[in-house]
């Protein structure tokens, strides 16, 4: 099936958006997860590198999948610019193979959500469960359900911005959001324009589908994995969540006796 979504201009305006964000908080959250478990760690869904990249920089040994080659591409041109050698993998998580076992796996940036059907989430929390050491620990992050009086409130309405790139380039978008109440799921259509010197010179439009999740369904994709010492919390925090959180932070290990 061709991706219709994560292609080349998303990719650039992503690479864009993060660097304009402070991403210090998130970087030491997951430099305090990796001293609670061990390397190497594996990160699903790695992107342009926005994670991936820090993590290298400071000396850890981290591998990265996607599926988004224009995505992994802009990662690897970064490393090589930074002098960092990137080990990236094109799979999908649903089906990973790696010759490797990590001390963490991570699923950041609400990647649960990037799931509509449980049966892929099975299938890739059944390849970590493999590819985890013995008492390995297991990140993953989602956006939870909309409050109720919320839910709607963005159906077919666009929002969107701009920035400001290198070279006199600008890239402009435009979002709008479908949600069913009842499923969850979520469907968007994300155009992207690229205007170099305010000429208009590429536009691309990105088909995105997704989840959310109540805590309990989250934490019972772990549970029916068998994972132990499940716990959930606000992002980035020992919190509890709450009717007010954005997203939400799941982890978890593999039992230290399970060998695979």
């Amino acid at each position: 099936m061709e991706h219709k979504e994560y292609r080349k201009l998303h990719a650039e305006w992503y690479d864009f958006a993060s660097s304009e964000v402070d991403h210090h908080e998130e970087i030491e959250f997951w430099v305090r997860s990796i001293d609670a478990s061990g390397e190497p760690i594996l990160e699903l869904g790695s992107g342009t590198g926005r994670v991936l990249v820090p993590l290298l920089e400071r000396g850890f040994d981290i591998v990265g999948i996607d599926t988004s080659q224009d995505m992994m591409e802009r990662c690897r041109t970064t490393c090589k610019v930074k002098g960092l050698k990137a080990e990236l993998y094109e799979q999908l998580m649903q089906e990973f193979d790696l010759p490797r076992k990590f001390g963490l796996v991570i699923l950041d940036s609400g990647g649960l959500g990037l799931f509509t059907s449980d049966q892929d989430i099975h299938s890739t929390f059944v390849r970590v469960m493999k590819h985890l050491k013995p008492g390995g620990l297991f990140i993953y992050e989602f956006e939870p359900v909309p409050a109720e009086e919320n839910e709607n409130k963005n159906d077919n309405k666009w929002s969107g911005g701009w920035l400001r790139g290198p070279d006199d380039v600008v890239i402009a978008w435009r979002n709008q959001m479908k949600h069913d109440p009842v499923t969850h799921i979520w469907e968007t259509l994300f155009v992207v324009e690229k205007f170099v010197g305010g000429r208009l010179v590429e536009t691309e439009a990105n088909e995105r589908m997704g989840r959310f999740f109540t805590v309990e369904e989250a934490v019972q994709y772990a549970k029916s994995v068998g994972f132990e010492g499940i716990r959930a919390t606000n992002w980035l925090t020992e919190e509890p969540p709450d009717k007010d959180s954005k997203v939400i932070t799941v982890q978890c290990r593999k039992p230290a006796e399970k060998v695979d």
